[in-house]
């Protein structure tokens, strides 16, 4: 039976809340709940689906998956029909894993004179759920260390960062929007981009789209879309500074000398 609401709603667990992860993949949660079977938590929608719900690329949503991965929010199974690979199957969990009872078996309680009471007593604590919060850290969770970043990934970010500036002709002023920018080139670093691909996706951006202001954010959000646009005008880029990559590409283009054949464009002679 189907349940018709004026309102849908996807709760999310405290424990979740409050852990150190993204808003976006505390938000790709709630989005997966609204597909799961509330018996068992297990959903499998495309990762299509989800980015175009969360509102980030399909490389983005896979970082966001990682973050719930983490920190043991979901489980990710693979699924195959008839040898080919389904989408993902992914079981939801409202329970935080990291949390333990602590247990303690005494074979006697003691008074205060040391005189045995009560003998082979077995004396088991309830399990205390704790609020996971910045201020009181359990000493039973289990936190990763944070990272140290790598010297070459801090200058891939800048590389962007000066990309975004050059090509944009503008430089951030507030350090809101730094820290913005920085958060794009962050992401695109981790997604593979280099400077030329971004080069070129902000090229084709400008040529497709003059009437439309170009921004980091947009440039992040839709850089699939520009990236197969910035590599074609990359390349008749480069053919431009060098006619020889045409010749390659598409073959000479001969002219008759009588005793010799003569390219036009890449110079090139050839005998008869």
């Amino acid at each position: 039976m189907k349940i018709e609401a004026d309102n849908y709603f996807a709760i999310i667990p405290e424990w979740i809340l409050d852990a150190e992860i993204s808003p976006r993949a505390k938000n790709l949660y709630c989005i997966l709940w609204t597909y799961a079977d509330r018996k068992d938590g297990s959903c499998y929608p495309s990762v299509t689906t989800l980015a175009n719900r969360v509102g980030v690329s399909r490389a983005n949503t896979h970082k966001l998956i990682n973050e719930l991965l983490d920190i043991g929010a979901i489980e990710k199974k693979n699924r195959y029909k008839d040898n080919a690979k389904q989408t993902n199957l992914y079981f939801l969990k409202t329970s935080n894993p990291y949390l333990k009872s602590d247990t303690t078996t005494s074979s006697s309680t003691t008074d205060e004179t040391g005189g045995s009471i009560v003998d082979n007593t077995r004396v088991v604590s309830e399990t205390v759920h704790r609020t996971i919060t910045n201020e009181l850290k359990p000493i039973d969770v289990d936190k990763p260390q944070p990272k140290k970043i790598d010297e070459q990934v801090l200058r891939n970010r800048k590389a962007l960062y000066q990309v975004f500036c050059d090509e944009l002709g503008y430089t951030p002023r507030t350090q809101g929007e730094k820290s913005g920018w920085f958060k794009v080139c962050k992401e695109l670093v981790e997604s593979g981009v280099t400077s030329d691909m971004l080069k070129g996706s902000i090229q084709a951006y400008k040529k497709h789209w003059n009437n439309v202001d170009v921004t980091p954010y947009a440039i992040n959000k839709w850089f699939g879309k520009f990236e197969a646009l910035g590599q074609d005008e990359l390349r008749k880029q480069k053919m431009q500074d060098n006619p020889e990559l045409i010749c390659e590409e598409l073959g000479c283009n001969f002219i008759d000398h009588d005793y010799f054949l003569y390219c036009v464009r890449c110079k090139k002679e050839q005998k008869k």
